[in-house]
């Protein structure tokens, strides 16, 4: 009996020690929001998670096999007409980004993004009064989750999957002027970084403010212990101290001053390898040589104009022709499908329409394909790419060089970064500063040339510096952490109480005239400079005095 019971200690001294965690996932069904959301989610298995979204998450995630008694999915809308409206919804607003520039569909865009914070909160704040959690881990954009915390009494994460440094901090780019950290060293773009600046707040300005009060007064106000979250005075007096988990490499953005609850984690993305479906697509990806195949796709919603699309196939159907025993695997979803099929029919040169129907070298795809399994294949050694943040990541972590056509938002900026590291090249010739500066970030009506789609991907193609940054920033990418780091850091703040505090450099806990020396500064400096001054006036005076007398 004895020796059972040592047996009995014995295993379970063996057995590790962990802790399981109520956690509370919250984000919007945007596919650049909810997929990094929903890839962190899904590495806390030895958790409990409650995953809040809308609907319209499942156009990208699958959520069923997923589901069981540690993951539990809640939709904001459970009608059954939710997910057509929330499409349709999605399907207006990328039409204003794809017909007006950034800023101005705004306007219509930010009364949307409203609705959906105002039914993700409803359903959040429904939870937390007949539930208890020991993290809450909400997406940036959700605005008010951190004073929901607070009242909660539960340590807050946020996670943004982009990071934009404060316009508003003129040793940095602005991102929207789309100036290099290089030129910034020039006091003539230092100057030109104000000036853009100041116009950019002053366009926005009128607009943003009636249009944020707007979303601030749509905030819900639901009965019981969190009515008064959303006051005006609860939310500039929030104390709660979040742990901020940005899925960018430090240097993808101008880095900035570091702080304490702010951790970049890389990218979100499992790095398990892909198993691969025995179909059509991957024998063919499968028959390629090595580094011989330029890989396109566009995102699920970026829909490219006729006119685009007639110089992109041109220009790549003119490459195919310099670079033998290159491929070409292009990736469409529904109008963009329809379009490449129509040019496909006009074009007047024999020459692109045969490399172009040679299935041998050429292969089409209408609809979404496991773009991670395809990046992770070593015949891949171009991406084209609308340059959405997920997918630049992904191919950025599994090494590839990037070709740049951005649609609108922060695509962009993103093609201006991805050339000025050296790790691609982008169709996307911003204009002038004057004209930036007259119409800040509208460039949605860009062009380019066939010469240009093909001139481009061949220096992509032959210059091998592009492949070398990319294995830099895949470096970079996988030393971050990702996603094991990031429930790491999560774990590690809830055993800290949800206080980074001790963390903080001890400069940030001056007040602000300690932090800038200023009450040194009026001692040993000011002080004395006063004091010289005044014996250098007695001085004077008295000379004159003398001289007078």
């Amino acid at each position: 009996m004895t020796l059972n019971y040592i047996v009995l200690i014995l295993l379970l001294s063996s057995v590790p020690r962990s802790f399981c965690l109520n956690a509370l996932f919250i984000s919007s069904g945007a596919a650049g929001h909810v997929i990094p959301m929903f890839e962190l989610a899904k590495t806390m298995k030895n958790h409990n998670v409650t995953f809040v979204t809308q609907q319209f998450a499942q156009t990208y995630i699958d959520f069923k096999p997923y589901s069981s008694s540690t993951f539990r999915v809640v939709y904001t809308n459970d009608s059954p007409d939710a997910l057509a409206v929330e499409k349709n919804n999605e399907h207006e607003a990328m039409s204003y980004f794809a017909n007006y520039s950034t800023f101005d569909a705004l306007s219509y865009v930010i009364p949307q993004l409203g609705q959906i914070i105002t039914s993700i909160l409803n359903k959040t704040i429904h939870i937390l009064m007949f539930e208890r959690f020991d993290v809450i881990v909400a997406g940036a954009m959700v605005v008010g989750v951190p004073v929901l915390c607070e009242k909660a009494n539960t340590p807050c994460v946020t996670h943004s999957p982009a990071f934009f440094p404060n316009i508003l901090d003129f040793n940095l780019p602005n991102v929207f002027s789309l100036l290099t950290s290089k030129e910034l060293t020039q006091i003539t773009y230092r100057i030109y970084n104000v000036a853009f600046t100041m116009r950019m707040i002053t366009k926005l300005a009128p607009k943003m403010i009636p249009l944020f009060y707007t979303l601030f007064q749509s905030l819900p106000r639901v009965s019981g212990p969190f009515h008064d979250s959303f006051t005006l005075r609860n939310l500039r007096s929030s104390q709660s101290k979040c742990l901020k988990l940005i899925s960018v490499p430090h240097s993808f953005y101008t880095p900035s001053y570091s702080h304490h609850g702010t951790k970049y984690m890389g990218a979100f993305m499992d790095e398990k390898l892909i198993d691969d479906v025995d179909n059509a697509l991957t024998k063919w990806m499968k028959s390629k040589p090595v580094r011989s195949v330029v890989y396109g796709a566009f995102g699920s919603t970026s829909v490219i104009p006729h006119d685009r699309m007639y110089n992109l196939i041109s220009g790549l159907a003119a490459f195919l022709l310099e670079a033998d025993g290159s491929s070409l695997l292009l990736v469409f979803r529904s109008t963009n499908y329809d379009t490449f099929q129509a040019v496909l029919k006009e074009l007047d040169n024999d020459e692109f329409t045969d490399v172009l129907n040679n299935d041998k070298r050429v292969r089409i795809e209408n609809g979404f394909v496991q773009q991670k399994w395809i990046l992770q294949q070593g015949s891949v050694k171009v991406f084209l790419s609308h340059c959405g943040m997920g997918s630049c990541l992904e191919a950025l972590h599994c090494g590839k060089p990037i070709l740049c056509m951005p649609f609108n938002m922060d695509q962009f900026a993103n093609a201006m970064r991805i050339e000025d590291l050296g790790v691609g090249h982008s169709l996307f010739v911003p204009p002038s500063a004057l004209q930036s500066l007259i119409n800040p970030y509208d460039f949605v009506q860009y062009t380019f040339t066939v010469s240009r789609v093909t001139n481009t991907i061949s220096a992509l193609w032959m210059n091998e510096t592009y492949e070398k940054a990319a294995r830099l920033m895949s470096l970079e990418i996988k030393h971050s952490g990702g996603l094991k780091r990031a429930v790491e850091e999560i774990e590690f703040f809830v055993h800290l109480g949800g206080d980074l505090g001790r963390f903080a450099p001890f400069q940030s806990t001056l007040s602000l005239y300690q932090r800038y020396m200023l009450d040194l500064l009026l001692i040993f400096v000011t002080l004395p400079g006063v004091i010289v001054i005044y014996i250098i006036f007695k001085c004077s005076k008295r000379r004159q005095k003398q001289k007078i007398d």
